[in-house]
């Protein structure tokens, strides 16, 4: 049996955990939605969401860990390095995460488990958790029985910024239990969809306590929008078919490559996700504050990743096999400099879109950065 959360470290600690459990389920979701070769389709547009939700759900975690004292890390460790088991997910049921192409039995055997609803009457689970809500259960006991004393964090450091919406939910500063517990709820609720454990903290009387916040619609301007479990459901069940998708490798990796422009684009990809991940952990240390927002992570994640990843989509993999290079979301940092140049080169070469003016903005602003 695993032992509930004990204290405030303790806390902290599964705080970081669900930040990174939320950042390691992007890149799957990420590369099946580019793989996807209609984007504006109704699939790709689907999965689309639920990646910028759960950019949402990685930003609250880290919101709710700051406003605990904590300071969030998104780089080195923090990283997941594909494949991996599902971060502090139940070991006697491994669920494995890839870099792979849109498929129904992807959606089926690896996204639905993800979003798996718990069952009514499901315990809370610090870890080895069988669904993520019961993780959740775990850290909003925690908080309960910790109460407002334990949101000791600066308030400047909260990040309201920098989530573009187009999906669901709302980005918003967790201050005390009230809004760390709504925080937990749009999680849980925008993921599967029905939160269906029992528990409820001593105390806690959402009538009254919540009355003073308020949250917007988890549908996007408003409009209804199912949970991440049922848009993928609707996916296997033929709802909402896939269409032509691009024959991308699986768990594809620079180091896999031969020298030449091909390897080095895939390390540029790296390279742009590791940065992007390095000026995370600046913007938590500043928050709202932080002009590293607006003029680098997210122009990093949308201006450069994004087109150095549908260019990959395009190349062949060099050995005959009929696949295509994917990118690789590895953390493998390059200094800036270095990048540039690289980038300028293989714009030559590559439809790179805006990814050399993206560099050479955010070069402007981070001219410390090896």
């Amino acid at each position: 049996m695993v032992e509930p959360i004990a204290d405030i470290e303790d806390l902290r600690r599964h705080l970081q955990w669900a930040v990174e459990v939320e950042h390691c389920t992007i890149p799957p979701y990420e590369c099946a939605v580019w793989s996807v070769v209609d984007p504006d389709s109704a699939a790709a547009t689907s999965i689309k969401y639920v990646v910028r939700e759960e950019m949402l759900h990685a930003a609250l975690a880290a919101n709710i860990l700051t406003a605990v004292g904590g300071r969030p890390r998104f780089t080195g460790d923090a990283v997941p390095r594909y494949p991996e088991p599902m971060r502090h997910h139940d070991p006697t049921h491994p669920l494995m995460l890839h870099l792979a192409p849109a498929s129904v039995e992807l959606v089926r055997d690896v996204f639905l488990r993800i979003e798996q609803p718990d069952e009514p009457g499901a315990p809370p689970e610090a870890d080895s958790y069988e669904t993520l809500a019961q993780f959740y259960e775990a850290i909003l006991l925690a908080l309960a029985r910790l109460g407002d004393e334990v949101f000791t964090g600066d308030r400047g450091l909260q990040v309201t910024k920098g989530y573009a919406g187009h999906g669901g939910g709302a980005l918003f500063p967790i201050t005390d239990l009230d809004s760390a517990l709504l925080a937990i709820e749009q999680i849980v609720e925008q993921g599967e969809g029905t939160h269906t454990s029992a528990v409820t903290p001593v105390g806690f009387d959402t009538a009254t306590r919540l009355a003073h916040l308020t949250l917007e619609p988890f549908g996007f301007e408003g409009a209804p929008e199912p949970a991440h479990y049922w848009r993928f459901l609707d996916i296997v069940e033929g709802r909402t078919p896939l269409g032509d998708v691009h024959p991308m490798r699986v768990d594809p990796r620079s180091a896999d490559l031969p020298e030449g422009d091909l390897r080095d684009l895939a390390r540029l990809f790296d390279a742009c996700y590791s940065l992007q991940m390095e000026v995370m952990e600046r913007v938590w240390g500043t928050g709202d504050a932080s002009p590293l927002i607006d003029t680098a992570m997210v122009p990093l994640m949308n201006h450069a990743e994004k087109p150095i990843g549908r260019a990959l989509l395009l190349e062949p993999w060099p050995d005959g096999s009929g696949d295509v290079a994917g990118p690789p979301f590895a953390w493998n940092p390059m200094p800036l400099d270095d990048m540039r140049m690289l980038a300028q080169r293989l714009d030559t070469t590559f439809d790179l879109g805006p990814t050399v003016e993206t560099l050479e903005q955010v070069a402007a602003v981070l001219p410390d950065t090896p």
